[in-house]
């Protein structure tokens, strides 16, 4: 596994400029692909939504 650097851009989701970002994947559209790139801050709230979804579906109720 490789380490991802961080490197000066704009962040996909606050859109911020002049920041420190890090690559966090594709973002497909239409077909078309461009990579996405996001801030601390955004990485910080990306990774607090999909914590949130899993214990949501953790905690769903057996069939």
């Amino acid at each position: 596994m490789t380490c991802r650097q961080w490197v000066s851009g704009t962040c996909l989701l606050c859109r911020r400029s002049d920041q420190l970002v890090i690559f966090i994947g594709p973002v497909e559209v239409g077909g078309l692909s461009a990579p996405a790139f996001a801030c601390g801050d955004c990485c910080e709230w990306c990774r607090w939504v999909v914590r949130s979804y899993h214990q949501q579906w953790d905690a769903r109720p057996a069939m």
